[in-house]
């Protein structure tokens, strides 16, 4: 992130001022690699609370159609960017549930982007949710590469990036899922896969 926000505020400098469309196209890059960076922070700081045995969730009253109408708006313009049919299957109506926000909001992030960033375009990603009773179950399908049955499990490890060819240029720091992981457990869920 840091490299494209020096590159595009160098771009946004030398350019800006005479071309409107480079200005906000410059502009949107650099907010959307701020908040890139704000979550890859927010992952490291969160790995080192699971390291310390000190990462807790604040329960508190959650209501998912916000929830959900959030992570829609968050992943839209990415979607469309890699041309992929990015779905969302929502009950007609939510009832609140415990949980922290914050930290659920950090896990479907990181699951979605996932999905999206291992898709390729023409692809489709599918998030459907069910509720019962105050539990959600939470279905994010995608038509993307795959993954290899004895990689799995390990793609929850801390750091673990799958040794396919297919995603040595895919960036990410392997966190991601296993902290979505580990902030499921924390809400009495679980995460697994199937590919």
């Amino acid at each position: 992130p840091l490299t494209n926000i020096r590159l595009y505020v160098e771009t946004l400098v030398d350019e800006g001022d005479s071309d409107a469309a480079v200005k906000a196209r410059c502009l949107n890059v650099i907010s959307g690699e701020v908040r890139r960076l704000e979550r890859i922070v927010a992952d490291m700081l969160s790995v080192s609370e699971i390291e310390a045995g000190s990462l807790r969730v604040t329960p508190d009253d959650v209501q998912p159609a916000q929830l959900f109408e959030e992570l829609e708006a968050d992943f839209r313009a990415q979607a469309e960017d890699k041309e992929i049919t990015l779905g969302f299957e929502l009950p007609p109506k939510f009832a609140p549930i415990r949980g922290d926000r914050d930290k659920l909001t950090l896990a479907l992030h990181n699951i979605v982007g996932n999905a999206l960033k291992y898709t390729p375009a023409g692809g489709v990603v599918k998030v459907a949710v069910e509720q019962t009773g105050e539990q959600l179950s939470v279905a994010v399908t995608d038509n993307g590469i795959g993954i290899k049955q004895e990689e799995c499990e390990l793609i929850f490890d801390r750091f673990y990036r799958a040794k396919d060819k297919r995603v040595s240029g895919i960036t990410g720091s392997g966190l991601g899922l296993a902290l979505a992981r580990q902030i499921a457990r924390l809400h009495g869920g679980d995460i697994t896969v199937k590919s």
